[in-house]
């Protein structure tokens, strides 16, 4: 019993494919997903959120009030034209906008509410929120540390009394100073980190959603059938690009070497055969979404096919690639696994990008996942035209990595195949 026990470890030690599933996987699934979810390190160094500032008011006031928000813990901000902002979050690269519009000095010195609007992309939600934990307070102090909190206090107690005597009126205006007044020797005394000032000016900024969900296309459903359908993409082309060497080891290929043609035309083939059924299965894939769960693509046609392309020429590339160099089939099966699974963690088939660090999302950038699920935002979500030179980078990435890759998969395929034929 022992000896059959040693036996099993032995060819288990020696089974390289099963050693890859055992360990390397699970090792850089979880390094990877400790990195996305902020589990590595002591936590001195959090990720910050990159914050835009269009100042419309441009007073002195303004400025300082820009100056304030340049200080939030955690927070990466810049002052940015309006227009330029508003188009940076139209086209994915950023999450929002703080707008300080005009008559924000006036309303600090006449203690009227302050003018700020942030303006967001819906599919970065959960971003934002997480801005706004460290946003609203800090908007909360700005009449103590610029304006006139005096002022501001008075004007919220007249709004609430508008319809009440004038007696009255007057004695709440004179019970708002001596609240004032405690507040003010209360905010100078405390020692805590959190103002209280923001328990009672609450939240002054008006939220707005300049990208959002039209008709049925679901944030949600859109991550779900993109980052799917590239990750299982990627698992299907390598699976095709895997027959070269079962024809090699079967020795179909070693005839088709002595046909009357140049050895090239059988890469070639499989290559077309692999980006046709790439092309047909995201296709359905797109189809099925549409039928059972109501994904919008009929005014998307012509931009979803030019995403689906693109994405079927580049997966297929990576798949034909990766056979061309290895030198059987239990060898391709685990290390594409391996880098599969990687480049959908990070490339967003996995979680969300903005859910990641800023090393991460920047790590994104190498993932074929990444950019074809950025051009099916960018047609379903952002409603992008096809011209749009975001769109169009991303249909230029995808098929330079597809040239990339084939080209490399024909001097791999002279050098190992055709002389292991």
């Amino acid at each position: 019993m022992i000896r059959l026990a040693l036996k099993d470890l032995k060819l288990f030690l020696k089974d390289r494919r099963s050693m890859l599933m055992t360990f390397a996987i699970p090792i850089a699934l979880i390094s990877l997903f400790a990195f996305a979810f902020g589990g590595v390190g002591k936590g001195n160094e959090e990720t910050k959120i990159s914050m835009q500032i269009s100042d419309l008011d441009n007073t002195t006031l303004s400025k300082d009030a820009v100056n304030i928000f340049t200080t939030l813990k955690n927070v990466d901000a810049k002052v940015v034209p309006i227009e330029s902002a508003q188009d940076a979050i139209k086209k994915g690269k950023e999450s929002n906008v703080l707008v300080i519009h005009k008559g924000f000095a006036d309303s600090l010195s006449d203690g009227g509410e302050l003018p700020l609007e942030l303006q967001y992309d819906e599919a970065k939600e959960i971003e934002v929120g997480l801005l706004q934990q460290s946003l609203i307070p800090k908007v909360a102090t700005i009449p103590f540390s610029l304006g006139n909190p005096k002022a501001m206090m008075a004007s919220r107690f007249e709004k609430m009394t508008e319809n009440s005597s004038p007696e009255l009126k007057e004695n709440i205006q004179h019970q708002s100073d001596n609240l004032f007044e405690s507040l003010s020797k209360g905010i100078a005394e405390n020692s805590t980190t959190q103002d209280p000032s923001s328990a009672f000016f609450g939240n002054e900024v008006k939220m707005t959603k300049l990208v959002a969900a039209k008709k049925d296309n679901g944030l949600g459903l859109i991550q779900a059938v993109a980052g799917t359908a590239v990750m299982m993409l990627l698992f299907s082309v390598v699976g095709i690009g895997m027959s070269l060497l079962e024809e090699k080891q079967e020795g179909t290929l070693k005839r088709l070497l002595y046909a009357p043609m140049n050895p090239l035309k059988i890469l070639f083939g499989k290559m077309i055969s692999a980006n046709i059924i790439s092309i047909i299965q995201l296709i359905v894939m797109f189809l099925f979404a549409a039928l059972v769960f109501g994904l919008e693509i009929n005014n998307h046609v012509t931009g979803l096919l030019l995403t689906i392309i693109a994405t079927a020429f580049a997966c297929s590339a990576f798949g034909v690639f990766l056979a061309s160099f290895a030198k059987t089939r239990q060898q391709v099966q685990g290390l594409s696994t391996l880098i599969i699974l990687v480049m959908s963690a990070i490339g967003g088939s996995m979680i969300p990008i903005f859910f990641m660090p800023s090393l991460m999302q920047k790590a994104a950038v190498l993932s074929v996942n990444y950019w074809s699920i950025q051009g099916f935002f960018d047609i379903l979500w952002r409603n992008l035209s096809i011209f749009s030179t975001t769109f169009l980078s991303r249909i230029l990435v995808l098929v330079l990595i597809g040239v990339i890759l084939n080209s490399l998969a024909v001097f791999m395929f002279k050098r190992n195949i055709l002389k292991m034929s």
